[in-house]
Parts: structure tokens; C-alpha cells; sequence
């Protein structure tokens, strides 16, 4: 009786995670998808604006731009410091469902 308890919250809450997983996701645009997917894809759990301004060749600030939507919905989390971002960390959210991410990002391309 236990293992079927068992069981059946285990699958009460993967599909909690799908659902919060396809909510968030549903909250980005194209651009900050690809942003996400690079960021998984090369394991930057800490990365600054910088740092991946230069790899894309883009601006800082389109960076900055893209992260704040991915703070908002949970992929991301500002490292403060002295009251400013100086940088970005993957949420454990993200890490968590690092594979199921890329697996709904890679399906929508």
C-alpha cells in the first residue's frame, strides 16, 4: 500500500514540474529561449553579462535584457552586489530540469 502511495506522489509531482516547466517557458521569447539553451548547453551556471556579450557578439545590455525576463520566470537569479547585478546564476530550478529544458527547447526548433 505504501509503494503505490509512494508512487502515485511521485507522479503527482513530475507533472507539477512539467507543468511549471511549460508555464515558465511559455513566458519567453524566441530570443531568450536560444539565451537559456546556450547557457545550458556550455554548463554556464555563473556567467556576467560580459563574459557572454563577447561569445555572441551582442551588447551588454541586450544580455542584461534577455536575463531579466529569465530572473522574472525563474531560470536565472542576479548575484547582488553593493545593490547591483554584477552576475547571473542558473536557478536550481533550472540545473534540476537542465535535460527536460533543452529537451522542449531542441523539440521547438
Amino acid at each position: 500500500m505504501m509503494e503505490l502511495y509512494s508512487k502515485k506522489v511521485c507522479e503527482i509531482s513530475e507533472k507539477s514540474a512539467d507543468t511549471e516547466l511549460d508555464t515558465g517557458l511559455s513566458h519567453l521569447n524566441k530570443k531568450e529561449k536560444e539565451f537559456l539553451l546556450l547557457l545550458l548547453n556550455e554548463n554556464c551556471y555563473e556567467f556576467t553579462p560580459t563574459e557572454i556579450s563577447k561569445k555572441l557578439s551582442v551588447t551588454n545590455k541586450t544580455i542584461i535584457n534577455r536575463s531579466v525576463n529569465l530572473v522574472n520566470t525563474g531560470f536565472l537569479i542576479p548575484n547582488i552586489v553593493k545593490e547591483r547585478i554584477r552576475s547571473y546564476s542558473l536557478s536550481e530550478f533550472a540545473k534540476d530540469n537542465k535535460i527536460n529544458i533543452i529537451s522542449k527547447l531542441t523539440d521547438n526548433y
